[in-house]
């Protein structure tokens, strides 16, 4: 009796422990396709900013299914190839929905940029990477890295929250103001037309028809103008040229230097 008892006791304390390891297995299976990587190889953020900014990338991430990538490296220069770099780090990394911004602070050469892939790619469009951008360049340029790299955590979250669509300038507060100043003001001032005097004399009031007539005519011929035009070459070649591509479909900002 003794020793069913302590077998029991074993075989359940067994069977929490495997609940338990299968319970953090499926935690970790979840988000194993997603997470907030901060590499500061230049060293530019604290400890504590780090901490900051991973619970920032993190809401990104829960709300958004989207991985966020902070890369910084003193070793990195705008003059190099900045973009072929920053695929290859996005590459090494097993999530496919990511904004990456990477930050190169060689001396005299630094650079910052701002990138989307995957989902991120169409939230975070050229345009909208652009705009994160600048944004954060006073910040940047002032050494300010920390209030920059936060810029870039807020933006890219309220852009990941509203579609592109959204951007136009119809959605504008300051448009949709103006329309309604307008729409207050064409009735007032149609009001105010409406209600002055009206004119009541004419041409007809001190012209009489019965004795006015016109009397004579004539046409006078001064000169012909002719112009030539001469007709247009058809040129078929064409100049143009191209740069090649990445090796991932991404959207971009374009980059600064600061």
């Amino acid at each position: 009796m003794v020793t069913y008892r302590k077998h029991r006791k074993y075989i359940i304390k067994y069977i929490l422990v495997f609940f338990m390891a299968f319970t953090t297995f499926l935690s970790a299976y979840r988000t194993a396709g997603a997470e907030t990587i901060i590499q500061d190889d230049a060293g530019i953020i604290s400890g504590s900013e780090e901490k900051e900014l991973n619970s920032l990338c993190d809401k990104i991430f829960k709300e958004y299914n989207t991985s966020v990538y902070i890369w910084t490296d003193s070793n990195i220069s705008g003059s190099g190839n900045f973009g072929y770099m920053m695929e290859q780090f996005v590459a090494t990394k097993p999530d496919k929905n990511v904004i990456i911004l990477l930050v190169g602070m060689h001396p005299g050469d630094r650079i910052y940029e701002v990138q989307g892939y995957g989902t991120a790619q169409e939230m975070l469009n050229d345009k909208r990477c652009s705009k994160i951008l600048d944004y954060m360049y006073d910040d940047m340029a002032g050494g300010n890295y920390y209030s920059a790299i936060q810029t870039f955590c807020n933006q890219s979250y309220k852009y990941m929250g509203k579609p592109p669509m959204l951007d136009s300038i119809i959605f504008s507060p300051i448009f949709q103001l103006l329309i309604c100043l307008i729409a207050g003001i064409i009735p007032v001032v149609i009001t105010a037309y409406n209600s002055g005097g009206r004119t009541t004399t004419g041409s007809h009031t001190y012209l009489d028809r019965n004795n006015s007539r016109i009397i004579g005519s004539f046409d006078r011929y001064t000169h012909t103008t002719v112009k030539r035009t001469h007709k247009p070459q058809n040129n078929s070649s064409h100049g143009g040229g191209g740069g090649g591509g990445g090796s991932s479909s991404h959207s971009s900002g374009g980059g600064r230097s600061f």
